[in-house]
């Protein structure tokens, strides 16, 4: 049963089953037999998981709030990390191809799973019809769209929240939250284990840059993730906070989209740091031609190219297909030269020892852009914590083929630099 609030019914599909109540339009919320219904089986369920997404941007109080009383695990989105992730005693992380955590886990072994403000799209992550799944959502178009849920609430989070949490009776046991919260803290062991060691390692690994840069920026930064593996390095090594904010073109997939972005917040927020995680292969495509307009605006952007030569993500997608990879790899420029040509900053970045200071440096200049050109591990590896079988068969399959194609070279180097992640 799926209710909708009048004045958005007609956003629904004909043929869905509705029962139509009335909503206030700036603040939508279920009606009270919907939240009676929702408070029964949070009542009922012996363990229950919150998925939240960008929904839950003004509800992250009402959210982690809910969570507590339920010993509930929290895992979120992408795009619910920075509302979610941060200070948040419940959390657990992502789930989907940039998963860490122990996400996949809580939400496929709770009896029911909340989806709280998400239309989250990669279906091979979300549980079957094993686990009970209610899902609020101000948009109806979303309610059941990518998994067959058991009660579908149209309704602004908070306000669902808010009128929920009086009905439903806190659960003392907290075994579920804490064997999913140390699976977390096991993953996030695992993430460190090459920023720990990143000092000493050549080429320099990316998640060391991702680290540092989280660790030197302002707590009010902006920071801003090219579609490919910088959005995996945003996701696990960023870490949030009250005022820090990260964007992503995490519906559109569009490429090269850091630096504009940041281009364009810094000209709206001009007294914030602007960052913008970029992949060498986007940069190319369509950054250096907004840096000259950088350059002409004295637009202090600071761009982190993650240079290791090649359509990284493009690679993952084909060995996740079985396939070995091809036409991912290019020769690319010093960055840092071509920056300075341009009338902008230029720093290259080599050797891990260097990092700190470069960044640094990058951080601290104002006068206008700045791009530092890190050179990384092109066989760096970024394993999700868990893998549907179909990705997990296909990345086998994509290395038997890479050594029966004469590359048993190159499997050996990627095994031999990831070890810590395998």
């Amino acid at each position: 049963m799926i209710s909708i609030p009048g004045d958005v019914a007609s956003a629904a599909a004909p043929d869905a089953d509705y029962r139509i109540v009335r909503g206030t339009p700036s603040l939508l919320r279920p009606s009270d037999a919907d939240i009676d219904a929702l408070a029964q089986l949070i009542n009922d369920a012996v363990t229950v998981t919150i998925f939240g997404g960008e929904g839950c941007r003004d509800a992250r109080e009402a959210v982690i709030a809910l969570a507590q009383t339920l010993h509930a695990p929290v895992a979120f989105t992408l795009r619910g990390k920075q509302w979610l992730e941060h200070d948040n005693p419940c959390a657990v992380g992502m789930t989907g191809m940039l998963g860490y955590g122990g996400a996949y886990n809580a939400m496929h072994r709770a009896d029911l799973l909340l989806l709280l403000g998400t239309d989250f799209p990669f279906i091979g992550f979300l549980p079957g019809n094993d686990v009970t799944k209610v899902q609020v959502d101000r948009n109806p178009a979303h309610i059941g769209r990518r998994t067959a849920v058991d009660l579908g609430l149209v309704g602004d989070v908070g306000a669902t929240i808010s009128a929920l949490l009086p009905l439903v009776r806190p659960k003392p046991d907290r075994r579920f939250l804490d064997t999913h919260l140390e699976e977390t803290a096991g993953f996030h062991e695992l993430l460190q284990h090459y920023v720990t060691k990143g000092p000493g390692i050549t080429p320099i690994r990316p998640e060391f840059v991702a680290t540092t840069l989280s660790e030197l920026a302002a707590p009010d930064a902006m920071f801003f993730a090219d579609t490919g593996t910088p959005c995996i390095w945003l996701a696990r090594h960023i870490t949030g906070g009250p005022n820090r904010r990260l964007f992503g073109s995490f519906s559109w997939a569009s490429m090269a989209n850091a630096a504009p972005n940041a281009f364009g917040a810094k000209l709206a927020f001009p007294g914030r740091q602007a960052i913008a995680l970029c992949g060498d292969g986007g940069f190319t495509m369509l950054a250096l031609g907004d840096l000259i307009t950088q350059v002409q605006q004295r637009t202090a952007v600071v761009q982190v190219v993650f240079n290791n030569s090649s359509l990284d993500f493009v690679r993952i997608e084909m060995q996740e297909a079985g396939l070995v990879p091809f036409g991912v790899e290019f020769a690319n420029p010093d960055f840092a030269k071509v920056a300075e040509a341009m009338g902008a900053k230029g720093i290259r970045i080599e050797r891990p020892e260097d990092l700190r200071g470069g960044l640094a440096e990058a951080l601290a200049f104002r006068k206008g852009p700045v791009v530092v050109d890190v050179v990384v591990d092109p066989l760096a590896l970024a394993r999700p914590s868990h893998l549907p079988p179909g990705a997990a068969s296909g990345f086998t399959l994509s290395l038997a083929k890479q050594v029966l194609n004469g590359q048993m070279d190159t499997v050996i180097k990627t095994i031999a630099r990831n070890r810590g992640l395998l």
